[in-house]
């Protein structure tokens, strides 16, 4: 049985997007479709990860989503995989905006960061 992934987050821009898929190690080119075994679907990007599993992106560019298109469980981890790395940065740089320091970074077994931040008056 197969099945069609279709993931969602709201993102500030295209430019965060591709920082966040370069960043958790991802290859990215535009593309305007991909093809899953449900057929094609209009994507802006397609996201290829190691195994070469591929998963669209598609950016509605008023409201700013991104909808992660593919097929299987490796299309949803690495849709998972670009929103965490996304969430990450989008983290890290507010932090800093807002001039704090990360004093300590610690990755959890599942998979989760642990972040303290401090900030000296």
């Amino acid at each position: 049985m197969s099945q069609v992934v279709e993931l969602k987050i709201v993102v500030s821009g295209m430019a965060g997007l591709l920082e966040a898929i370069a960043e958790a190690g991802l290859e990215c080119t535009r593309q305007k479709t991909v093809q899953t075994e449900d057929g094609k679907h209009a994507v802006d990007l397609v996201v290829t990860d190691e195994q070469g599993t591929q998963t669209g992106v598609k950016v509605d560019a008023r409201t700013g989503e991104a909808t992660f298109v593919g097929h299987g469980e490796k299309a949803g981890a690495l849709a998972h995989r670009v929103m965490q790395r996304y969430a990450y940065s989008r983290v890290l740089n507010d932090l800093k905006r807002k001039g704090y320091q990360i004093g300590t970074e610690e990755k959890q077994k599942d998979g989760s960061i642990r972040l303290v931040a401090q900030r000296w008056r």
